[in-house]
């Protein structure tokens, strides 16, 4: 937008209360930038109410106000006083509101500026630690993706997030933080919590570690309306298939966990062991007997390789594991590796 458009239109737009979220969003970014930007909107909303001022006189029957005042002057010299006042004041102060709305412009090389994002990502089987603009933690898992602006300058503090990773959020109740997570976005004011949402996966998974957490689904600049609170302990499960959420009392440890970069299960299934194997060695494990899926686990791995883990998880219950072939796709990398899990 250039500095003409953003006098004619967001400067009145602001002033009447017309404006979109976006151009809403964009005066607000542009008021906090400096405090003499701040000074100046003030100034200018001045000159402004006086203006709408004037034009609300402009509609004004002079008479039949002047009748309430009970003045002895005649009807007819007060109207002749009422309009030398109205014009001499349209001659003033609608030249001084765009002289000090042109004068400021001027000076500013860039009114609006756009807020720049910066982009994350960590490979399979890689961390990544953090802090973002405000002092917030994060911790990223493998295969996730962080998006977050280089200054959190309107009224909230907003990132996306693809995969997986724990935030220890810097408290600020005037500024909500917002994680959007797909279908479904995390707000809190400060407090610890992981988040889960891989696209492979059509889930998503928040645990509360402490504080709490409001979760919403809706457009980031719409007006958000709480679907669930959650409390420490407390885990919720999209499933963006059938867009259905539940929550539980889960052991929050063993979500924590892989932050120290542990693998920890503790009476899970194996439909969930095999998830959270593909997530943590990026590979494609398919169990091919639905007669496993009712073996539960509960094991902490640290440093071992898959290989390993399969080896050990063969000793708790009667199963095999074959490796697949890898294709060689035709930019010349392969495919992930394939596991199938049999029983004996």
């Amino acid at each position: 937008m250039s500095k003409e458009q953003f006098k004619e239109e967001l400067l009145a737009g602001w002033f009447e209360g017309s404006l979109s979220g976006e151009e809403l969003q964009k005066v607000i970014e542009w008021k906090e930038a400096s405090a003499e930007n701040e000074k100046a909107l003030k100034e200018l909303e001045k000159v402004w109410k006086h203006t709408e001022h004037l034009r609300s006189m402009q509609k004004y029957d002079a008479r039949q106000a002047l009748k309430k005042v009970n003045s002895k002057v005649e009807d007819k010299t007060r109207s002749r006083f009422f309009e030398i006042f109205r014009k001499a004041a349209a001659i003033l102060i609608l030249p001084l509101l765009l002289v000090v709305i042109y004068q400021y412009i001027q000076k500013s090389d860039e009114i609006v500026a756009e807020v720049e994002w910066n982009t994350l990502h960590t490979g399979p089987g890689m961390r990544a630690n953090f802090k973002l603009p405000d002092g917030s933690a994060v911790i990223l898992s493998s295969n996730t993706t962080l998006s977050y602006p280089m200054v959190f300058s309107g009224e909230l503090r907003e990132v996306d997030l693809l995969g997986e990773a724990y935030f220890d959020v810097e408290k600020n109740i005037e500024k909500p933080f917002i994680v959007n997570a797909g279908k479904i976005l995390v707000e809190v004011t400060g407090t610890e919590f992981i988040v889960s949402s891989f696209a492979s996966e059509n889930l998503t998974e928040i645990v509360l570690v402490e504080g709490s957490v409001n979760l919403c689904q809706c457009s980031i600049l719409e007006q958000r309306s709480v679907i669930q609170a959650l409390t420490p302990g407390d885990k919720a499960t999209l499933e963006e298939d059938n867009n259905k959420l539940f929550v539980e009392k889960v052991n929050v440890e063993k979500y924590i966990a892989w932050k120290n970069g542990k693998l920890m299960f503790r009476d899970d299934t194996m439909v969930e062991v095999v998830r959270r194997l593909n997530r943590w060695y990026n590979v494609d494990i398919h169990l091919r007997d639905n007669s496993l899926k009712d073996y539960v686990y509960t094991a902490t791995f640290e440093d071992e390789s898959l290989f390993q883990v399969l080896d050990l998880l063969k000793l708790s219950a009667p199963i095999d594991y074959h490796i697949k072939p890898r294709k060689r796709k035709n930019d010349n990398t392969f495919s992930k590796m394939e596991i199938e899990i049999v029983r004996k």
